[in-house]
C-alpha cells in the first residue's frame, strides 16, 4: 500500500505540470507581446494651413516694419522615425524624430510699414518652411480584431499617441517684394528651437507577430518661431530684427511601419 502511494505522488505531480503547461505557454505568449524594443517610421503628406507673422511697427522711420503678414504653404512631406519600448501589452513609450518640409506658396495678406510714410502690400517670395521635431511620446494600442487561430498575424489595432518635446522651425524665403517699389527685395532665412506637442491616431495591421503596417494622422503644434533678421537687397534699408511667427499648426497623414525585436 505504501509503495502504491509513493508511486502515485510523482504521477500526480506530472499531471499537474502537464495540465499547467497550456497556461504557462499562454503566459509566455502574453509576455512576448510587451517588454521589448521596436523601431518605426512614418512617411506621408504634411499640411500647414498658414504661417502668421507677428506685427512689428517701429517708431523709427528708418526701420521697416510689417503688419498683418500671413504666408501660405503648399502640401509637403512629413517623415518621422522612432525607437520605442513596450512597457505593457497596451502602452509604449518612444523617442521620435522627424523632418517636415512645405514650400512657400505666397502671401495672402500683409504690408510693409514705415512710420510716418504709410504702408505697401507684401508680394512675391519663393522658398520653404521646414520643421525638425524631437518628441517623447506615449502610445496606447487597443485591439479591434484578433488574429485567427494558428495565424502569426492578421490582428487590427487602434493606436492613440501623444507627445511633447522641441521643434526646430525654419524659413528660407527670398525675393520678397513691396508692391509699387520695384527693384527692392527682402530675404528671411533663419530658424529657432521651440516647445511643441502632438496628438495622433492610427490603425495598424499585424503582418506577423513582429511587423505592423498601418496608416495614421497626427496634429503637431509649435508655440511660435523666430526666423531671424529680415535683410534687404538695398543695404541702406533696415528691417525688423526678429521675424517671429504666431503658433504653427501642422496636419500629417502618413503610412506607418514598425518592427518589434
Amino acid at each position: 500500500m505504501h509503495k502504491f502511494r509513493v508511486w502515485m505522488a510523482p504521477a500526480a505531480l506530472a499531471g499537474v505540470v502537464l495540465s499547467a503547461s497550456p497556461a504557462l505557454a499562454s503566459d509566455a505568449a502574453k509576455k512576448a507581446d510587451f517588454g521589448g524594443f521596436y523601431v518605426g517610421t512614418d512617411i506621408g503628406v504634411s499640411l500647414v494651413p498658414s504661417v502668421k507673422i507677428k506685427d512689428y511697427t517701429p517708431a523709427d522711420p528708418s526701420v521697416i516694419g510689417i503688419s498683418g503678414v500671413e504666408a501660405q504653404t503648399s502640401a509637403g512631406v512629413a517623415w518621422n522615425f522612432d525607437v520605442g519600448f513596450k512597457l505593457t501589452e497596451a502602452f509604449s513609450i518612444e523617442l521620435e524624430g522627424g523632418y517636415y518640409r512645405n514650400a512657400f506658396d505666397g502671401f495672402s495678406s500683409g504690408e510693409f510699414v514705415v512710420a510716418g510714410l504709410g504702408a505697401t502690400d507684401v508680394i512675391g517670395g519663393s522658398g520653404n518652411f521646414q520643421q525638425i521635431p524631437i518628441f517623447l511620446n506615449g502610445k496606447f494600442e487597443l485591439p479591434l480584431t484578433t488574429a485567427n487561430a494558428g495565424s502569426d498575424g492578421g490582428a487590427l489595432k487602434l493606436e492613440l499617441m501623444a507627445g511633447v518635446g522641441a521643434v526646430n522651425v525654419g524659413a528660407n524665403i527670398t525675393d520678397i517684394a513691396a508692391n509699387g517699389i520695384p527693384g527692392v527685395t527682402a530675404t528671411v532665412d533663419g530658424n529657432s528651437w521651440e516647445f511643441g506637442g502632438q496628438l495622433g491616431v492610427g490603425l495598424a495591421w499585424e503582418l506577423n507577430s513582429r511587423v505592423n503596417l498601418g496608416v495614421g494622422y497626427r496634429f503637431m503644434m509649435v508655440n511660435s518661431a523666430n526666423f531671424g533678421t529680415a535683410t534687404f537687397s538695398d543695404p541702406a534699408l533696415v528691417g525688423i530684427a526678429d521675424v517671429q511667427s504666431e503658433s504653427v499648426f501642422t496636419h500629417a497623414i502618413q503610412a506607418t511601419l514598425s518592427i518589434e525585436f
